[in-house]
Protein backbone atom coordinates (compact mmCIF):
# COMPACT_ATOMS: atom_id res chain seq x y z
CA UNK A 1 0.00 0.00 0.00
CA UNK A 2 1.12 3.46 -0.89
CA UNK A 3 1.91 5.66 2.28
CA UNK A 4 -0.03 8.96 0.85
CA UNK A 5 1.13 10.57 3.73
CA UNK A 6 4.79 10.26 2.38
CA UNK A 7 3.81 10.80 -1.41
CA UNK A 8 2.88 14.45 -0.05
CA UNK A 9 5.63 15.32 2.67
CA UNK A 10 2.95 15.40 4.82
CA UNK A 11 1.94 14.34 8.77
CA UNK A 12 -0.42 12.37 9.56
CA UNK A 13 -2.51 14.89 11.60
CA UNK A 14 -2.43 17.11 9.03
CA UNK A 15 -5.30 19.44 8.65
CA UNK A 16 -7.19 19.39 5.08
CA UNK A 17 -5.93 22.93 4.85
CA UNK A 18 -2.37 22.44 4.64
CA UNK A 19 -3.22 18.95 2.75
CA UNK A 20 -4.39 21.29 -0.03
CA UNK A 21 -1.70 23.75 0.13
CA UNK A 22 1.06 21.52 -0.28
CA UNK A 23 -0.58 19.45 -3.30
CA UNK A 24 -0.71 22.57 -4.70
CA UNK A 25 2.96 23.28 -4.14
CA UNK A 26 3.86 19.92 -5.59
CA UNK A 27 1.55 20.61 -8.66
CA UNK A 28 3.05 23.84 -9.09
CA UNK A 29 6.79 22.81 -8.66
CA UNK A 30 6.20 19.74 -10.64
CA UNK A 31 4.21 20.38 -13.64
CA UNK A 32 4.80 18.92 -16.74
CA UNK A 33 5.12 21.67 -18.98
CA UNK A 34 8.07 22.61 -17.09
CA UNK A 35 10.16 20.10 -18.35
CA UNK A 36 11.01 17.72 -21.72
CA UNK A 37 12.17 14.57 -22.43
CA UNK A 38 12.36 11.82 -19.63
CA UNK A 39 12.05 14.13 -16.91
CA UNK A 40 8.34 15.52 -17.96
CA UNK A 41 7.46 11.46 -18.24
CA UNK A 42 8.66 11.53 -14.61
CA UNK A 43 6.52 14.79 -13.47
CA UNK A 44 3.48 13.20 -14.70
CA UNK A 45 4.06 10.56 -12.94
CA UNK A 46 4.66 12.44 -9.59
CA UNK A 47 1.51 14.73 -10.51
CA UNK A 48 -0.28 11.43 -10.91
CA UNK A 49 0.84 10.21 -7.47
CA UNK A 50 -0.03 13.51 -5.72
CA UNK A 51 -3.38 13.85 -6.93
CA UNK A 52 -3.95 10.40 -6.07
CA UNK A 53 -2.97 10.80 -3.05
CA UNK A 54 -4.90 14.26 -2.70
CA UNK A 55 -7.87 12.68 -3.51
CA UNK A 56 -8.05 10.39 -0.22
CA UNK A 57 -6.90 12.51 2.13
CA UNK A 58 -8.50 15.63 1.40
CA UNK A 59 -11.58 13.57 1.72
CA UNK A 60 -12.73 13.00 5.43
CA UNK A 61 -14.64 9.16 4.62
CA UNK A 62 -11.97 8.25 2.23
CA UNK A 63 -9.33 9.35 4.41
CA UNK A 64 -10.58 7.32 7.56
CA UNK A 65 -10.66 4.33 5.71
CA UNK A 66 -7.08 4.62 4.46
CA UNK A 67 -5.70 5.54 7.70
CA UNK A 68 -7.36 1.71 9.26
CA UNK A 69 -5.45 0.24 6.33
CA UNK A 70 -2.24 1.70 6.71
CA UNK A 71 -2.63 1.05 10.44
CA UNK A 72 -3.41 -2.67 9.59
CA UNK A 73 -0.44 -3.08 7.41
CA UNK A 74 2.02 -1.23 9.55
CA UNK A 75 0.83 -3.45 12.48
CA UNK A 76 1.54 -6.84 10.03
CA UNK A 77 4.74 -5.57 8.80
CA UNK A 78 5.88 -4.91 12.57
CA UNK A 79 4.91 -8.29 13.47
CA UNK A 80 6.50 -9.99 10.67
CA UNK A 81 10.18 -7.62 11.32
CA UNK A 82 9.64 -8.80 15.20
CA UNK A 83 8.98 -13.00 13.93
CA UNK A 84 12.27 -12.35 12.12
CA UNK A 85 14.47 -10.48 14.82
CA UNK A 86 13.13 -13.69 17.01
CA UNK A 87 14.08 -16.20 14.69
CA UNK A 88 16.93 -14.88 14.01
CA UNK A 89 18.07 -14.56 17.91
CA UNK A 90 16.97 -18.22 18.47
CA UNK A 91 19.33 -19.20 15.93
CA UNK A 92 22.06 -17.17 17.51
CA UNK A 93 21.10 -18.84 20.85
CA UNK A 94 21.56 -22.09 19.21
CA UNK A 95 24.83 -21.36 17.55
CA UNK A 96 26.33 -19.64 20.98
CA UNK A 97 24.63 -23.49 22.98
CA UNK A 98 25.95 -25.79 20.23
CA UNK A 99 29.46 -23.45 21.12
CA UNK A 100 29.55 -23.79 24.45
CA UNK A 101 28.63 -27.66 24.23
CA UNK A 102 31.76 -27.92 21.28
CA UNK A 103 34.03 -26.02 24.01
CA UNK A 104 32.73 -28.16 27.03
CA UNK A 105 33.83 -31.52 25.07
CA UNK A 106 37.16 -29.95 24.40
CA UNK A 107 37.58 -28.85 28.40
CA UNK A 108 36.85 -32.22 29.76
CA UNK A 109 38.60 -34.64 27.47
CA UNK A 110 42.49 -32.14 26.83
CA UNK A 111 42.06 -30.83 31.17
CA UNK A 112 41.37 -34.49 32.22
CA UNK A 113 44.69 -35.01 32.84
CA UNK A 114 45.22 -32.41 35.74
CA UNK A 115 43.74 -33.59 39.19
CA UNK A 116 44.02 -29.63 40.53
CA UNK A 117 44.13 -25.97 39.54
CA UNK A 118 47.77 -25.73 41.14
CA UNK A 119 49.11 -27.66 37.96
CA UNK A 120 51.72 -24.65 37.19
CA UNK A 121 51.29 -23.32 33.25
CA UNK A 122 54.73 -24.64 32.19
CA UNK A 123 52.77 -28.19 32.66
CA UNK A 124 50.44 -26.83 30.45
CA UNK A 125 51.39 -27.73 26.33
CA UNK A 126 50.25 -24.95 24.13
CA UNK A 127 47.33 -26.86 23.04
CA UNK A 128 45.56 -26.39 26.11
CA UNK A 129 46.70 -22.91 27.04
CA UNK A 130 43.81 -21.38 24.69
CA UNK A 131 41.61 -22.49 27.43
CA UNK A 132 42.84 -19.84 29.51
CA UNK A 133 41.58 -18.71 33.06
CA UNK A 134 39.80 -15.70 31.68
CA UNK A 135 37.55 -18.30 29.56
CA UNK A 136 37.27 -20.39 32.11
CA UNK A 137 37.06 -19.15 35.64
CA UNK A 138 40.52 -21.00 36.46
CA UNK A 139 41.11 -24.73 36.40
CA UNK A 140 39.36 -25.86 39.03
CA UNK A 141 36.94 -28.51 38.09
CA UNK A 142 37.62 -27.12 34.72
CA UNK A 143 34.07 -26.17 34.48
CA UNK A 144 33.79 -22.71 32.11
CA UNK A 145 32.00 -20.11 32.52
CA UNK A 146 29.11 -19.75 29.82
CA UNK A 147 29.57 -15.80 28.31
CA UNK A 148 26.74 -15.66 26.63
CA UNK A 149 24.80 -16.51 30.40
CA UNK A 150 21.84 -13.49 31.69
CA UNK A 151 21.99 -11.78 28.03
CA UNK A 152 18.58 -10.88 26.60
CA UNK A 153 17.80 -11.26 23.22
CA UNK A 154 18.46 -7.90 22.45
CA UNK A 155 21.85 -8.04 23.52
CA UNK A 156 22.78 -11.26 21.89
CA UNK A 157 21.50 -9.29 18.43
CA UNK A 158 23.43 -6.56 19.12
CA UNK A 159 26.39 -8.83 20.11
CA UNK A 160 25.74 -10.40 16.10
CA UNK A 161 25.93 -7.31 14.69
CA UNK A 162 29.59 -6.38 16.36
CA UNK A 163 30.63 -9.45 15.47
CA UNK A 164 29.54 -8.98 11.91
CA UNK A 165 31.54 -6.01 11.85
CA UNK A 166 34.34 -7.67 12.49
CA UNK A 167 33.98 -9.61 10.16
CA UNK A 168 33.66 -6.84 7.15
CA UNK A 169 36.31 -5.28 9.21
CA UNK A 170 39.10 -7.68 8.67
CA UNK A 171 38.12 -8.52 5.18
CA UNK A 172 38.33 -4.83 4.40
CA UNK A 173 42.24 -4.96 6.63
CA UNK A 174 43.11 -7.62 4.29
CA UNK A 175 42.22 -6.53 0.94
CA UNK A 176 41.18 -3.05 1.30
CA UNK A 177 44.82 -1.78 0.61
CA UNK A 178 45.26 -4.19 -2.18
CA UNK A 179 42.36 -2.27 -4.02
CA UNK A 180 43.55 0.87 -3.17
CA UNK A 181 47.26 -0.07 -5.11
CA UNK A 182 45.10 -1.36 -7.81
CA UNK A 183 43.06 2.11 -7.96
CA UNK A 184 46.26 4.38 -8.22
CA UNK A 185 47.94 1.79 -10.34
CA UNK A 186 45.05 1.88 -12.46
CA UNK A 187 44.97 5.99 -12.36
CA UNK A 188 48.28 6.45 -12.98
CA UNK A 189 47.93 4.68 -16.66
CA UNK A 190 44.81 6.07 -17.21
CA UNK A 191 46.52 9.56 -16.80
CA UNK A 192 49.45 8.16 -18.79
CA UNK A 193 47.37 7.08 -21.69
CA UNK A 194 45.31 10.54 -21.87
CA UNK A 195 48.79 12.03 -21.73
CA UNK A 196 50.15 9.82 -24.68
CA UNK A 197 46.75 10.45 -26.81
CA UNK A 198 46.73 14.50 -26.16
CA UNK A 199 51.00 14.23 -27.52
CA UNK A 200 49.52 12.00 -30.46
CA UNK A 201 46.33 14.79 -31.26
CA UNK A 202 49.45 17.90 -30.56
CA UNK A 203 51.63 16.46 -33.23
CA UNK A 204 49.34 14.86 -36.16
CA UNK A 205 48.10 19.16 -35.39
Amino acid sequence: MKNYYDILEVSRTASKDTINKIFKIHMKANHPDLFQGEEKKKAEEKSKEFTEAYNVLSDDNERAKYDAQLAEEENLNSNEKMQTIIQENEYLKQVIAKKDALLSKLTNSDFSQFNDYSTSPQQVNNTNNIYNRENYGGFNGFTPKNPYEGMSLEELQNLKKEETKRYYFSLFKEYGIKILILVVIFIVMLLSLMSSFNDLKNSIK
